[in-house]
């Protein structure tokens, strides 16, 4: 750092009683992101108790932008950079880039990574599994991630600079309230990554401290799929639908009032039959702010 202080990304290493795969799960590359910082946790936890009988290497970085977790931001404190918009970094650069560019090194050549993020900031959403379009095996393995959706997306403009860009085939999984930790989430997440160390072949299925028919089968969607729900007027946006509750054509996803008088100023629908994947939690928003994301059924 420029006072001279070090700033510690901590890696814990989970070595088998048998060679095999490597796999790394990294979480916190923003810092408003408990959800994923706390499954990272969960997961070495458990991988602790049960070294002796995994086949292959489990590297768990809990924590990737630290100093970030510590304000609950999600950007990096001091230099105001987004971690997650500068991958693959520098070496030389100044220390947001030196940390992308240490991990980037320091993961090479894994067979298969993971990162687990929370919710998008102001919303509330479904456990969902995300690889890139044409990653059909990254895909088909997030298809035992235990969560409510895989969604195969096509890469945006920002995707080049994102930590899941830089090795094909990452699954990232995500979910949850932004920001917060979710009851319940947590919790599907852990067993979603277990799950997938089994059929990846690093963890025995008989040390799952649950059994794979209870968890949840996802939908598989791609771009043309999912459908961004925006406000016309500014106000307070107020939910009326539930996360993963289905919906049907024009039915009432919330109202945006007018948060002096408390008129309501327009009502949202949902565009199309499905199920409701995230809603938005901070109600304040303006013309054009997304309120929902529909899964078109």
């Amino acid at each position: 750092m420029p006072t001279g202080d070090t700033v510690d990304v901590v890696r814990r290493r989970f070595t088998g009683a048998r060679p095999g795969k490597r796999v790394v799960l990294v979480a916190g590359i923003r810092g408003d992101a408990p959800e994923g910082i706390r499954v990272a946790h969960e997961v070495a936890e458990f991988l602790t108790a049960q070294a002796s009988a995994m086949t292959g290497i489990v590297d768990v970085y809990p924590c990737a932008n630290p100093l970030a977790a510590h304000r609950g931001t999600a950007l990096w404190p001091f230099f105001d950079v987004d971690l997650n918009r500068i991958f693959p970094g520098s070496k030389e650069g100044h220390p947001p880039e030196r940390v992308a560019w240490a991990l980037c090194q320091d993961i090479e050549g894994a067979d298969l990574v993971i990162e687990l993020r929370g919710a998008r900031p102001a919303f509330r959403e479904a456990p969902q599994a995300q690889v890139r379009e044409r990653d059909t095996a990254a895909a088909d393995l997030a298809m035992n991630a235990n969560v409510a959706v895989v969604w195969c997306r096509k890469p945006g403009p920002a995707a080049p600079g994102t930590f899941a860009y830089q090795f094909p085939g990452t699954i990232v999984l995500e979910g949850g309230t932004g920001n917060r930790l979710t009851h319940g989430v947590g919790k599907d997440l852990v067993d979603g990554v277990l799950n997938m160390l089994s059929v990846f072949g690093v963890l025995d299925e008989a040390e799952l401290p649950f059994h794979w028919a209870g968890l949840v089968r996802p939908l598989r969607v791609a771009d043309e799929d999912l459908l961004r729900v925006r406000s016309d007027r500014g106000g307070l946006f107020l939910p009326r639908a539930e996360v993963w509750s289905a919906v049907e054509p024009g039915q009432l996803l919330g109202s945006v009032v007018d948060p002096v008088t408390g008129s309501r100023l327009c009502e949202i629908e949902s565009p199309v039959g499905g199920r409701l994947l995230a809603v938005r939690e901070h109600p304040v928003v303006f013309p054009g702010s997304v309120v929902a994301r529909v899964v078109r059924s």
